[in-house]
C-alpha cells in the first residue's frame, strides 16, 4: 500500500478537486475528514474536513459510507462504488462514481483512506 507522502497532490492536479481523505480513528467506526476537494465540497454544500465521515448523512446511508471504509480497512483493498446520490435528498437523482483506496505508513495497518468522488451534471430524462 502506497503511504500519504507517496501521493504528491501536484501530480494529481487534475483530479484534486475530487479527492477526499479519511484519517482511520477507530478501524471499524470512526473516520475523520482531512481534506475534501471543491467538486465534492460544491456537491454536498459545505467542507466537511475535520468532521467525521457519515455525519452528515441519513443514518442508512451513514452507516453504508461506514461500511465502505471499514471493509477498506479490513481488506487493505480498495473499494468501488457507483450509483445514484440517495445520501443527497436534494440530489438524488444525480449519478456518482467512487473510489476508496488505503494508504498505510507501514504497509500493514491502513491509516488514511484516499476517496475520489465524481458526480454526473445532467439530471436523467
Amino acid at each position: 500500500m502506497p503511504r500519504r507522502a507517496d501521493i504528491d497532490p501536484v501530480e494529481m492536479r487534475a483530479l484534486v478537486n475530487n479527492v477526499i481523505l479519511f484519517e482511520v480513528v477507530e478501524p471499524i467506526s470512526r473516520f475523520r475528514v482531512r481534506l475534501v476537494g471543491q467538486a465534492i465540497i460544491d456537491f454536498v454544500g459545505f467542507n466537511s474536513t475535520g468532521r467525521y465521515a457519515g455525519d452528515d448523512m441519513p443514518p442508512d446511508s451513514a452507516a453504508r459510507m461506514i461500511a465502505i471504509l471499514a471493509d477498506v480497512v479490513a481488506r487493505r483493498a480498495p473499494r468501488f462504488r457507483a450509483g445514484f446520490a440517495h445520501w443527497h435528498r436534494d440530489k438524488s437523482y444525480r449519478n456518482f462514481e467512487a473510489c476508496f483506496l488505503p494508504l498505510s505508513d507501514d504497509d500493514r495497518t491502513v491509516d488514511k483512506i484516499l476517496g475520489g468522488i465524481t458526480f454526473a451534471t445532467d439530471r436523467p430524462a
